[in-house]
């Protein structure tokens, strides 16, 4: 049954604002895909549930790839200062990433929004565009990536000897063709603002998993083999690579993100029955167009820029106070836990997308109220997830730690640390869910402003004055990451029931 309660402001008139009124000679289709109708007439509860759980899963095997994949380095001769030289490649690599993933929550909001009035030329205009946005910035990184990687480890990072060597070589591969790994993050914000979530669900878990084989075939190439992949030697043999070393693992990534991105790019393009369509024209870039999703996304990249820097205060403050070179075990611990988190992080960010579509579609259909209720059934999803991830982790905290490192000291302060913070999951997780609802109307201003006030305005001030006139104990530390937790949630919580949102136009 369809809600009643319509936003005030007309379609046509959200259109003509946002610069996607037909033109002459076109003419805005006004049929729905099934899966828009499922979207805003289908049980709310259960379709959320249905393009929620594919999402949560492909988000969840991507951080647990992310850990094998360091696993392995990890397991190489010279694998602790390959490890060094990934992490530093990693801080590079992420500000095309930040970037990129604003560009696709903003066009994601703008798609579901036109998706949700039905209008087909508009949906179609805005993908291609955004596609065309991601190409172009890909480009511009994988330039600085592939002449200049040896300048930003050694010059900027200050990298010296086998780790320079390793992060350069690394850097120019994964930099330089990081337009696999970009663009299949677009190719996936679209086919989810279209209501897809097994689509890229099926992608992300091809390409991981192959990611995983060749991974362990160019890293390790013609042997030797670690005791724990010596299974897989009659696949790389078959292969035929030399061992790359750190190197390998940069190309398993490209090639196998690269098969994906060929695969997704062909369904959005040859898909029958959607509101998207292929014009040759929209990949002209288009400055209007730009504009309108650059004036979105850059509040949700510099939210991801603001929530980095938290993290990094925070391991600042246990590499200075609780760490030194003879005892490196609260570092290394916390190292471990930030990596648990990111798990946690990642599923509420699936829960998240599917909140971020219904918003956009049910907004752009007129139904406000059904958009809102989308937002809370998807973050209380997410609370029963992070229930059930607690439980595990706490059932199962020296054997989790214990993967990564099984000092008894580090087991016992990461059991520390998931007992403070893991306490707040379920916090955390209706404030990435309700942020991403935000996202999904368009309204990232308001997400990154809440987190502003309550991470810089609150959190890092009683923090500093803690650090510096109560000599803050590790304890507290977790506890100050764990308040953050919670007074996000209450913060967008409130903002979320106040409703203005819901009237932003794009």
């Amino acid at each position: 049954m369809r809600d009643s309660s319509r936003t005030s402001t007309p379609a046509k008139q959200i259109q003509d604002e946002a610069g996607d009124a037909p033109k002459a000679g076109e003419v805005a289709d006004p049929a729905t895909t099934k899966a828009t109708l499922r979207i805003v007439e289908g049980k709310l509860g259960k379709e959320v549930f249905l393009l929620g759980l594919p999402l949560v899963i492909a988000m969840a095997l991507q951080a647990t790839f992310n850990l094998v994949d360091m696993f392995i380095i990890g397991k190489l001769p010279n694998g602790t200062v390959a490890l060094g030289a990934l992490v530093i490649c990693d801080l590079v690599a992420m500000v095309p990433t930040i970037i990129a993933n604003g560009i696709s929550n903003a066009s994601a909001a703008i798609i579901s929004r036109r998706a949700g009035e039905g209008d087909s030329r508009a949906v179609s205009r805005n993908t291609w565009q955004s596609l065309s946005m991601t190409a172009i910035l890909s480009l511009a990184f994988g330039f600085i990536g592939v002449f200049f990687a040896d300048d930003l480890t050694g010059g900027v990072f200050g990298a010296k000897g086998e780790v320079r060597v390793l992060a350069s070589e690394y850097m120019a591969i994964i930099v330089g063709g990081g337009f696999t790994i970009l663009l299949l993050l677009q190719v996936c914000a679209i086919m989810r603002a279209l209501g897809d979530g097994r689509t890229p669900m099926f992608l992300l878990l091809g390409s991981n998993v192959a990611n995983l084989f060749l991974s362990v075939a160019m890293v390790f190439g013609d042997g030797p083999y670690p005791e724990e992949f010596a299974f897989m030697k009659p696949f790389g043999d078959l292969l035929g690579f030399d061992a790359m070393g750190v190197a390998g693992a940069a190309w398993s990534t490209i090639y196998s993100r690269g098969v994906a991105l060929a695969i997704g790019a062909l369904v959005l393009t040859f898909n029958r029955g959607s509101l998207l369509h292929f014009y040759a024209k929209d990949l002209i870039p288009n400055r209007r167009a730009f504009n309108r999703i650059l004036k979105i996304a850059w509040p949700n990249s510099a939210q991801f820029v603001l929530r980095i820097g938290v993290i990094l205060f925070f391991m600042a403050i246990v590499t200075h106070k609780f760490t030194d070179e003879a005892d490196p075990t609260t570092l290394t611990a916390f190292g471990i836990c930030m990596r648990l988190d990111t798990l946690v992080l990642f599923m509420g960010m699936g829960w998240g997308a599917a909140a971020s579509t219904f918003v956009g579609q049910n907004l752009g259909a007129g139904f406000a109220r059904r958009a809102t209720m989308s937002g809370w059934i998807a973050a209380g999803y997410n609370v029963a997830f992070m229930v059930l991830i607690l439980v595990f982790y706490l059932g199962f905290a020296q054997e989790i730690i214990g993967v990564f490192d099984d000092t008894p000291t580090v087991i016992e302060v990461g059991r520390e640390y998931l007992y403070v913070v893991g306490g707040t999951y379920a916090f955390l997780g209706v404030a990435v869910v309700l942020s991403q609802s935000l996202s999904g109307a368009g309204a990232t201003m308001s997400s990154f402003a809440i987190d502003t006030v309550v991470l810089v305005g609150v959190v890092i001030p009683i923090t500093l004055v803690m650090l510096a006139g109560f000599d803050l104990t590790r304890l507290e530390t977790w506890i100050m990451i764990a308040v953050g937790n919670v007074l996000s949630a209450i913060a967008y919580v409130v903002w979320f029931k106040m409703g203005t949102w819901v009237e932003k136009q794009i």
